[in-house]
């Protein structure tokens, strides 16, 4: 992975009205500074290095799109601060970075400076899984964005309930930085969400059949670390979906059923870093990032939103792939793995 700059003609649309621009001339200078006695100087270093933002212009009265109401004032800025989230939480799916400045808001004076200035407080402790602490958006993301943005904005406003579930899950992880059992378990959640339902006779739940249906998803033999996943200057452990995914489960099931964690998560190396070995939970939990992208791109890119809307039509399109509990038992056998202890 060797991150480009990124140098795109700004401004850059990503969908009608919704463009990524250099934002920095229109930030006063000194906007911040009434805030230092209560954020502190680091936080509002962070708030004046802001340059680039997704935005979002629209006028205090319009129709909505989507619904086709008529929406003025609180109606509209509240349907665009919606439009901006989603397109953040879809970039942060395409290519999640550091980022300690979040949602900004404001109104854009004659003289182009923004006024009635708003902002959520800077993340104070924030931090990505260990191999992504170095990202850096690239050109390429940016299109990508913009290739994705019309799907993603479908599966949000419509009725993909497991979708939407999914992303929403996936996007709250992304912000804990308090406890790394946190941000894993809703990660674990996301799958459960795209790959099993309720079900009375269990055929489309359990552990056995979310790892069946993620191989199936994105190809077995599928690394989970590609080149952009990983700086040039770092081992590659050549490690595919099916290796991780029944550590990944087991060290999901020890948090959901309340166990001690193994000592094997905390002892064992699971690849060596620019700074050295990383534990087995570290590499798991960038393992499980990858897997959650990767299956969240998988639906929209191959058209598959309509299998994602609720149980039925997930248990439907599973059980003509012959995914259930009961196919998996006869095609596979029992499952020979062993949970680490």
């Amino acid at each position: 992975m060797e991150d480009e700059d990124f140098d795109l003609k700004l401004p850059f649309e990503i969908l009608p009205d919704v463009q990524i621009e250099d934002v920095s001339s229109l930030i006063r200078k000194g906007e911040f500074d009434i805030h230092k006695p209560g954020l502190g100087e680091y936080r509002i270093r962070e708030l004046e290095r802001i340059k680039y933002a997704i935005i979002h212009r629209y006028p205090q009265h319009g129709l909505d799109p989507d619904t086709g109401k008529y929406l003025v004032d609180t109606g509209q800025t509240n349907r665009s601060r919606k439009l901006v989230q989603e397109m953040a939480a879809c970039l942060r799916i395409i290519r999640p970075v550091t980022v300690y400045a979040d949602f900004c808001e404001g109104e854009v004076a004659d003289n182009g400076e923004l006024y009635n200035f708003a902002f959520n407080e800077p993340e104070p402790n924030f931090s990505l899984p260990i191999n992504q602490r170095l990202f850096a958006f690239r050109n390429e993301d940016v299109q990508l964005l913009r290739s994705y943005a019309p799907l993603f904005r479908s599966a949000m406003v419509g009725s993909f309930w497991k979708f939407r579930m999914a992303v929403q899950m996936y996007d709250t992880g992304y912000f804990q930085t308090d406890h790394w059992k946190i941000r894993f378990f809703l990660w674990t959640s996301v799958l459960e969400a795209l790959f099993t339902s309720q079900n009375p006779n269990r055929e489309h739940s359990g552990s056995r059949v979310a790892k069946e249906r993620i191989k199936e998803m994105l190809g077995p033999g599928t690394s989970v670390y590609p080149p952009e996943e990983l700086s040039r200057l770092e081992a590659n452990p050549s490690l595919t979906v099916a290796d991780v995914l029944d550590e990944i489960y087991c060290l999901r099931n020890h948090i959901a059923h309340g166990d001690m964690i193994p000592g094997h998560y905390f002892q064992t190396t699971g690849r060596s870093s620019l700074n050295g070995p990383l534990v087995r939970i570290d590499m798991l939990i960038e393992n499980i990032s990858f897997i959650v992208r990767r299956s969240l791109l998988k639906i929209m890119k191959d058209n598959l939103l309509a299998h994602f809307r609720d149980a039925a039509s997930s248990e439907a399109y599973f059980d003509t792939l012959q995914l259930t509990n009961s196919a998996i038992s006869m095609r596979f056998g029992r499952s020979t793995f062993t949970c680490p202890s």
